[in-house]
């Protein structure tokens, strides 16, 4: 039933953003720059040799950027408590890094761990649940 809500919901959302665009090109540009930030930003125990991202800032265009968008539409539909105050780059990240995860093999239940990281924002943190529903919200947007 929760896979099907989530369904429902990027299916929405993607045709909200292919309806509403977005006439802002200079998005893109920041957006591969918060990204390689926060990739810098982990620590080696965070991320090991067999998990390194396989998309730099310039291969973003992997990702679909209408999948991208959807995500973060239904993200910030479904988890208020998690995206007050919060940029879409922010939430963004959270499918770039576990596209990048989830693309080196990394095992279902890590990524859900790095997604509850991922996902926490001012003192708010997914719960067990929640933290797979994201996953499962996730695993449309990343390449296959």
């Amino acid at each position: 039933m929760n896979k099907t809500i989530a369904s429902v919901a990027i299916v929405g959302a993607v045709v909200s953003a292919v309806a509403c665009g977005s006439d802002d090109t200079d998005q893109s540009t920041s957006d591969g720059n918060d990204y390689a930030t926060q990739q810098t930003a982990r620590s080696p125990a965070q991320r090991t040799d067999e998990s390194k991202p396989t998309a730099s800032p310039t291969d973003l265009g992997m990702i679909d950027q209408a999948k991208l968008a959807s995500f973060v539409v239904a993200f910030r539909a479904g988890y208020s408590e998690l995206t007050q105050d919060r940029d879409d780059s922010s939430i963004e990240l959270i499918v770039l890094q576990s596209c990048d995860d989830i693309g080196n093999g990394v095992d279902e239940q890590q990524v859900t761990d790095e997604i509850r990281t991922l996902a926490a924002h001012n003192g708010n943190e997914p719960t067990q649940d929640q933290a797979e529903r994201i996953y499962d919200m996730v695993t449309p947007a990343c390449p296959g």
